[in-house]
C-alpha cells in the first residue's frame, strides 16, 4: 500500500474491489501485526499503521483465522516442504486449507506454490475480477 513501491496501485485497486463486493477473504490475524508494522515503518507514523490495520480488519466478508496448532503444523509443512520465510507459510496455509487462491505480491510463494494452490499477484486477481 506504500505508493512508493511497485505495483502499490494495483494492490490498492484489489483492495478497493474487496470493498465494493464482500467475497469471502480468509485472512490469518498475523495480517493485521504485518499491515500495521509496515505502514508504520515505512510512513514513520504509529496511528497510520493502526489505522490501516483497522481498516483491513473491517474489510466486508473478512474472516480472521486464528494461528491454532493444527494450521501452526500445516505452516511448518508448507515452510520446510517449499522453502518459504515463516509468515509466508502461514498465508499458505490458510489459502489451502480454506481453498482459496493466495494473492501476493511475494516471489517465492508466487514461485513456489503453484503445484499446490493457486497464485496470483493483485494485478492478475483484477484482471480475473474484471472478467464477466
Amino acid at each position: 500500500m506504500n505508493p512508493a513501491e511497485p505495483g502499490s496501485a494495483d494492490s490498492q485497486a484489489f483492495v478497493e474491489q474487496l470493498h465494493q463486493r464482500p467475497w469471502p477473504v480468509f485472512s490469518p490475524t498475523l495480517l493485521l501485526v504485518e499491515v500495521a508494522s509496515g505502514v508504520a515503518g515505512a510512513m514513520n507514523d504509529t496511528g497510520r499503521g493502526i489505522a490501516m490495520a483497522q481498516a483491513i480488519h473491517d474489510l466486508p466478508g473478512q474472516i480472521w483465522i486464528t494461528l491454532d496448532d493444527s494450521l501452526t503444523e500445516e505452516a511448518i509443512q508448507l515452510a520446510t516442504e517449499h522453502r518459504l520465510r515463516g509468515v509466508d507459510a502461514v498465508y499458505a496455509a490458510v489459502a489451502r486449507r480454506h481453498g482459496t487462491t493466495l494473492v501476493t505480491w511475494d516471489r517465492q510463494q508466487l514461485n513456489r506454490l503453484q503445484s499446490i494452490l493457486p497464485v496470483l499477484t493483485p494485478t492478475q486477481a483484477l484482471e480475473r475480477l474484471a472478467k464477466p
